[in-house]
């Protein structure tokens, strides 16, 4: 009985056997799709933001008619009453034109009309502004960027929309809008003791008389080594550090590379990703992959507005963007380009390759805040007469914030910012 017993098993065993080896030579394992996470997903260092709140304009100019103007910035009142306005108003219909086909004055509009400029310093692609304006209906697919938009009264019953480009004397005006002149007349309504603006030859406005700002003193936070190695590696342990002669610290796990220059308190991350083999991209998904991406590695120490997109017009196969930080209502500016003032990320099909930014971070407690002035009138005339002896082609001028960095405070000191052709900046002395 026993003998049958093993025969019969040793039967089973060997069909099996059989069986398994046919089962390998003659089918295919049926694999489940698993899609890695391409970032580490760490312990929150910063703030969360939302590509929403970070699309805003740099300035909001309001004409008053009778050859009067004025400039309001970010968190002012009334430049959050004119913008709240603006956002809530539906925009329908875009029909590309020029200026000198519009047939209009220009002077005249400027000059004797009531309106208002909401202006974009690097422009944002209407699909973009789609995100936080009523732009109804289909979008042109052109790829200018949106640098102004000038709302104004043509007439006691009608008010004009036009949208200004990144291309010379290209337009889109706007078939149908329900802007009213009830918020024209709003928008020119200022205080009696408004700044007067005046217009310059480079179509930017400067105050005709001194312009009151505050300037701020206050402590900062760093992100660690640690933190930042969490944050970037899979596994920290495995990480090498290399120390180079100037003092930066380079840390990799094989792939994945991060740079600390510790003295300008400074950080760039890269993740070499393979050539895209065609051009094709979407603007706006790589954008909120960037602000995705920035949420989950270090976030955001402050408040940041979108300031410069890729020309779509141009073929590359990534993208880079620049988030420029403000503080109170105007930009942070650092000619270094370190220290702080600002995050740039570059993103390859949704995939970051390099991402630099500041690794401290604003302490508002036991802040020093204190009022001072900036020129304005004939004493700013005076500094970018001299200024332009030395520099003669510069696109804009506009009050910012120069970081002044210590070992433990940073001071935030107001002063008139001055862009070159070049996309670099100055300060007026």
């Amino acid at each position: 009985m026993i003998e049958k017993l093993k025969s019969a098993a040793l039967t089973i065993l060997v069909f099996l056997s059989l069986l398994q080896s046919y089962l390998l030579a003659y089918s295919y394992p049926k694999f489940d799709p698993v899609t890695p996470d391409e970032y580490v997903k760490t312990d929150l260092l910063g703030t969360q933001g939302a590509l929403d709140d970070m699309l805003f304009p740099d300035q909001l100019v309001l004409h008053l008619g009778k050859e009067q103007h004025s400039v309001v910035y970010p968190n002012s009142a009334k430049y959050n009453e004119i913008w709240d306005t603006v956002k809530q108003r539906f925009l329908e219909g875009f029909r590309k034109t020029t200026t000198s086909a519009l047939n209009l004055n220009w002077d005249d509009v400027r000059g004797k009309q009531q309106g208002v400029e909401v202006r974009f310093r690097d422009g944002l692609p209407l699909h973009v502004l789609q995100r936080t304006m009523q732009l109804k209906g289909d979008l042109p697919s052109d790829t200018d960027l949106i640098t102004r938009i000038w709302i104004f009264a043509k007439d006691t019953n009608e008010v004009r929309t036009i949208l200004f480009t990144d291309t010379a004397n290209t337009v889109y005006e706007v078939v149908k809008a329900n802007f009213t002149t009830k918020d024209i007349e709003r928008f020119a309504t200022v205080e009696a003791d408004y700044t007067p603006y005046k217009v310059t030859a480079g179509d930017y406005y400067l105050p005709m008389k001194p312009i009151n700002v505050s300037s701020y003193k206050m402590g900062y936070t760093q992100f660690t080594v640690d933190q930042m190695k969490l944050t970037f590696f899979v596994d920290p342990a495995i990480t090498r550090n290399l120390m180079e002669r100037d003092g930066t610290e380079i840390y990799t796990d094989g792939k994945r590379g991060l740079q600390l220059k510790n003295e300008q308190h400074w950080m760039t991350y890269s993740d070499p990703v393979a050539p895209s083999p065609d051009n094709k991209f979407d603007m706006r998904e790589n954008l909120l992959s960037a602000v995705q991406f920035i949420n989950q590695h270090g976030g955001w120490n402050g408040t940041y507005s979108v300031q410069k997109v890729p020309q779509q017009r141009l073929l590359l196969s990534s993208q880079a963007f620049l988030f420029r930080q403000y503080y109170d209502s105007f930009p942070i500016i650092n000619p270094r380009s370190e220290n702080i003032g600002f995050i740039r990320i570059t993103l390859q099909k949704g995939i970051v390759s390099s991402y630099e930014r500041s690794i401290m971070t604003p302490d508002p407690r036991n802040m020093i805040r204190t009022e001072v002035q900036l020129a304005g009138g004939e004493a700013l005339d005076e500094l970018l007469k001299q200024f332009s002896t030395q520099k003669t082609q510069f696109y804009s001028v506009f009050p910012a914030y120069r970081p002044v960095v210590m070992s433990q405070t940073i001071e935030l000191v107001p002063a008139w910012a001055v862009e070159l052709r070049d996309g670099t900046y100055e300060f007026l002395e």
